[in-house]
């Protein structure tokens, strides 16, 4: 892509084997400002020569080309370049560049790999599970009438532990009865003990005076009588 650069009008067009022809207008790529062709008038027409076309812009008036004459021309005609009368129309290919992308396998180089062995020390913590005996010693001491074989009683197995003992024993014997019983049995005592009884003396003031015996002679009556025989 040749660069913009200030080609005049009326700029001669070189050959590599001689004049190709004048330089009528520039065209340029919109934004970049590159040159896109040259509309070179040849001959008895113009015709619209590709920037790849172009070797060298020596100066504002004069641009190279990097193709004889006749390869120019075969190139125009075989891109479609116009090459018209002077009064004809001159129509004027419009072209534009797309982008294509393209994937290649690339070679950049080799790598080689060295394996060594490492030691590295790890502790790992799991879980196992182990059976363990849980023994236990109940003392039974019980008389037996033959032997006992061993037994499961629910998650323990129980084994019986047995041995021969001389075995001595106490029994009573009933060697007699006392039979007791109550009797009932009367019989007469003879009690001596001395007893106090009181006795009444009346004493006859008439008789004895005051201080007479007591008992002398009877007591007179309260209204004055003498006392009867029987004394009452």
């Amino acid at each position: 892509m040749v660069p913009h650069a200030q080609i005049e009008p009326g700029a001669s067009v070189e050959a590599t084997d001689g004049r190709f022809g004048t330089v009528q207008s520039v065209i340029a790529q919109p934004g970049s400002g590159a040159i896109s062709y040259l509309l070179v008038r040849h001959g008895d027409g113009l015709v619209s020569l590709p920037a790849e076309l172009i070797a060298e812009v020596v100066s504002p008036v004069e641009v190279r080309l990097g193709a004889t004459r006749d390869a120019v021309r075969s190139r125009i005609a075989g891109t479609g370049s116009a090459v018209v009368g002077e009064s004809e129309q001159i129509r004027v290919p419009i072209y534009e560049e797309r982008l294509r992308t393209e994937v290649r396998p690339v070679d950049l180089g080799e790598v080689r790999i060295h394996r060594t062995v490492e030691h590295v020390p790890m502790t790992a913590t799991r879980s196992v599970e182990r059976d363990e005996l849980e023994i236990e010693r109940v003392r039974v001491d019980r008389l037996l009438d033959q032997p006992v074989e061993p037994y499961q009683d629910g998650e323990w197995t129980v084994v019986p532990v047995m041995e021969e003992v001389l075995v001595v024993t106490r029994q009573l014997v009933l060697t007699e009865e006392v039979r007791i019983r109550t009797k009932r049995v009367a019989e007469e005592q003879e009690v001596y003990e001395v007893l106090r009884r009181e006795h009444v003396s009346v004493e006859d003031a008439t008789l004895h005076g005051a201080h007479g015996p007591v008992d002398a002679q009877p007591a007179a009556r309260p209204d004055g009588s003498p006392p009867d025989a029987t004394g009452a």
